[in-house]
């Protein structure tokens, strides 16, 4: 079921054959899979965030008695503008999620309505080191998030997924990095998010 989610990023965004001058490799363990997609994606046009996101599903990401099903990890890099605050993020996150349950669900169930999806965020405390090179105005943010939504590639039903969010801007680019699972941060797959999201950071 993996394929389906591929599938309909590819049908509803831009799948990218060739990284962005300037991108950094996401690795991630073996039986991961992953795409490249264009900012604003097809299933969102209405976002601001322009540039590309990189994509890296756990093997259980579609299969829901799986233990790290729909959990993932992705980063954007992205255009100058707009500037991420707080609000920018909260805001493009919800269309992207609101934009990708309605293109996969396409009206085939009436009564959900991706406008009630809500995205709670909170600032946290940052413990990473900032870049050499950075400036105090664009280190890096850091948030927790809880997102209730509703799931729609193999359940279609009721979800809250945890996220993990860290903006920053370099080198006259923004970045957003996500970890993101419906299982609690004490279970394994975190673990496994937060080795993607720390080797992504150190490059």
């Amino acid at each position: 079921m993996l394929r389906i989610f591929a599938v309909s990023l590819l049908m509803f965004g831009t799948l990218l054959v060739a990284d962005e001058p300037g991108s950094v490799k996401l690795a991630a363990p073996a039986g991961w899979g992953g795409e490249t997609i264009k900012l604003p994606p097809g299933f969102a046009p209405d976002m601001k965030l322009k540039g590309s996101e990189h994509i890296r599903f756990a093997p259980g990401m579609m299969k829901p008695d799986s233990d790290s099903f729909f959990s993932y990890a992705f980063a954007f890099e992205l255009e100058p503008k707009p500037v991420l605050t707080e609000a920018v993020v909260k805001d493009e996150f919800l269309k992207y999620y609101r934009g990708l349950c309605t293109a996969v669900l396409n009206g085939k169930i009436p009564d959900v309505d991706p406008s009630e999806f809500t995205l709670e965020l909170r600032r946290v405390k940052s413990d990473a080191k900032p870049f050499s090179d950075e400036k105090a105005a664009d280190r890096t943010m850091r948030y927790t998030g809880a997102l209730d939504w509703v799931e729609p590639f193999a359940t279609k039903e009721p979800q809250k997924l945890h996220l993990e969010i860290r903006t920053w801007a370099r080198n006259d680019r923004n970045y957003i990095f996500a970890c993101v699972s419906p299982q609690t941060r004490d279970t394994a797959i975190w673990k496994q998010l937060h080795t993607i999201r720390d080797d992504y950071l150190k490059k």
